[in-house]
């Protein structure tokens, strides 16, 4: 009997144990996990984001302990706060000093007791940077901002529509409500009559585990649909779900509304954050987000053929969507406009200019992470043109073409340009992988070490590492193309001009690349017919000496490589390039008729 009794108070003290581990806490805001740029453009502001009573009542007697803010870069003098009045006295306030980009908890000096009436939670700072950070996702109570003019609600201005401020708040207590939030993208691209995937998010801010949701999904007017979704997601977790969809048979933009009905069987505590919609643009074609990798690599580094060979791989299964720049260090192909990447080890790479998770560049790895990015269309398009200014290719005219599908305030983009180039002769490469006894590597193990080989993605000139100030409008319209035009001069080491490829990026305020483009530089005197503004290119067809435009409501135009005009019958084989406008947008694609 003992042993019994032994055996029990054992297994209730394993079953204590558990309870007690269970988080009761959750991070409440608008925002989700990412911090996607900067609103406001000031180096001195404030931010705060607003809890209804309705929010309070559901947590009262709850307390906050820690304020979670996300900053679009490092600030040197951060203080945040909670308070009832943003022109008031405040309740709770914590100097936190220095803080860098990205996601930082502040722990209050003491901690805030719910009382059921609205509050605000909130951040000032000052500094040399404009720090005030956003998500990509909306609520009419997330942007709360103080810029200079006082405070004012720019989520519900219309010439603002800001997004949520990245705020939020740790509450911590006993039986917690078990609330989920519903978030969705304001805007997505689709293509005509092509299945697509409907995508919103959801984030447990409960802390118990929900295993069971129901979401229902509205097109326009048309009736709701319902879909159950099994998963498990514990406090603080978010997941992103999808909806198969078979297509949408008309351009223009269609409202698709997401609800969630109920959370486990039982409705969900707090029905105010369970709506989201998504605008959906139809349009002939989707824009391509691309793939950077900056890889540092170098002629005395044994285990770079790595990178050569995971290059080498991406270039030729995804040309359209991957762009390779090796960025040589301590050899005769390093340049010094490059001198601002570091590396810690080599071969290593950034993707997409992230320099918090420097990878390997091998092609497994790189495909992978290529994969999960361009699965999603972009929030910008980027396109690019290149050309000789003259025939000594001494210099290059250079332009870039942003398009932007939503409206949007007080973005900071920058363009940058990359000179690259492809089979630089004379070097030799050192090989570890000679002889096979590291195992294969793309054929590497049948050279010998050094081997002499072209060298290709060689950077030669990186002619604004950060971005070039200016290059983009602080507020932009919905479907709106930027061009930024500059030239640019070639590098006297550059051996074939022929050979040299421009690439180019557009930088975000966080210093990543949003997205990018790559074109080869070319004196083709057809390319001065191109008028690249749009990336939404449809996919036209030559039939019986035609060219098939059907479905595109714009002005074709047909020239030969000479840059001559034909007209659209009867057209003999050969390379054309055609140009489509539609209102005061246009756009050109090069095509092959056999």
């Amino acid at each position: 009997m003992k042993k019994i009794i032994s055996i029990f108070l054992l297994l209730f003290s394993f079953i204590a144990i558990e309870t007690g581990a269970t988080p009761t806490y959750c991070f409440w805001g608008y925002s989700n996990g990412k911090v996607t740029g900067e609103f406001g453009s000031k180096i001195k502001a404030k931010g705060a984001i607003y809890i209804p009573a309705e929010v309070a009542q559901l947590y009262k007697g709850k307390t906050i302990s820690t304020i979670k803010i996300g900053l679009a870069a490092m600030s040197d003098n951060v203080n945040v706060f909670i308070t009832k009045n943003l022109d008031g006295d405040l309740i709770e306030s914590k100097k936190a000093g220095k803080l860098y980009n990205g996601w930082n908890d502040v722990k209050l000096s003491s901690a805030y007791t719910i009382d059921g009436e609205a509050f605000y939670i909130g951040y000032s700072y000052d500094g040399t940077k404009k720090s005030l950070g956003h998500s990509a996702t909306y609520s009419e109570n997330g942007c709360w901002a103080n810029l200079g003019g006082g405070w004012k609600n720019y989520a519900t201005d219309k010439n603002y529509n800001a997004l949520a401020l990245a705020i939020q708040a740790k509450i911590e207590g006993e039986d917690m409500p078990k609330d989920l939030w519903l978030y969705a993208n304001r805007n997505v691209i689709v293509k005509k009559d092509a299945p697509c995937k409907l995508s919103f998010g959801i984030m447990n801010l409960s802390s118990s585990i929900a295993r069971t949701l129901k979401v229902g999904y509205t097109i326009g007017d048309a009736e709701e649909k319902v879909e159950e979704f099994t998963t498990t997601m514990g406090t603080n977790v978010e997941k992103e779900f999808t909806i198969n969809y078979a297509g949408f048979k008309e351009y223009g933009t269609q409202t698709v509304k997401f609800r969630l009905i109920s959370v486990d069987g039982e409705a969900d505590a707090y029905a105010g954050n369970n709506i989201d919609y998504t605008n959906v643009k139809v349009k002939d074609a989707v824009p391509q987000q691309r793939v950077v990798v900056e890889e540092g690599t170098g002629l005395w580094c044994g285990y770079c053929p790595t990178g050569i060979v995971g290059f080498e791989y991406m270039s030729k299964t995804y040309p359209e969507t991957f762009i390779g720049i090796a960025v040589h260090k301590q050899d005769a192909l390093e340049t010094g406009s490059y001198k601002e990447l570091t590396f810690s080890g080599f071969p290593k790479c950034y993707v997409n200019r992230d320099k918090k998770n420097a990878t390997s560049p091998d092609a497994k790895t790189l495909e992978v992470m290529h994969n999960k990015i361009v699965e999603n269309a972009p929030n910008v398009g980027v396109e690019v043109k290149a050309d000789f200014s003259d025939d000594t290719k001494k210099r290059i005219n250079a332009k870039a073409f942003a398009t932007f599908f939503a409206e949007e305030q007080g973005v900071n983009y920058k363009v940058s340009f990359v000179l690259i180039e492809n089979g630089v002769k004379g070097y030799k490469q050192n090989n570890y992988y000679a002889g096979g006894s590291k195992g294969k590597m793309g054929g590497w193990e049948d050279y010998p070490s050094p081997v002499s080989i072209d060298m290709n993605h060689v950077a030669r000139m990186n002619y604004n590492y950060s971005g070039a100030t200016g290059s983009i409008p602080a507020s932009v319209e919905a479907d709106q193309t930027v061009e930024y035009a500059v030239q640019l001069d070639v590098p006297q080491n550059v051996q074939n001009p022929d050979n040299l490829y421009l690439v180019a990026l557009l930088i975000n305020a966080k210093g990543q690349i949003e997205n990018a483009a790559e074109t080869k530089v070319t004196p083709d005197p057809a390319m001065s017919i191109m008028d690249n503004r749009t990336l939404l290119v449809p996919e036209f067809t030559f039939a019986n000496g035609t060219l098939n435009v059907n479905g595109f409501a714009g002005k074709v135009f047909i020239y030969n490589v000479y840059g001559v005009e034909v007209p659209n019958r009867s057209i003999p084989s050969g390379i054309y390039v055609i140009k489509c406008v539609d209102g005061n947008k246009s756009f050109v694609k090069k095509m092959i008729l056999k």
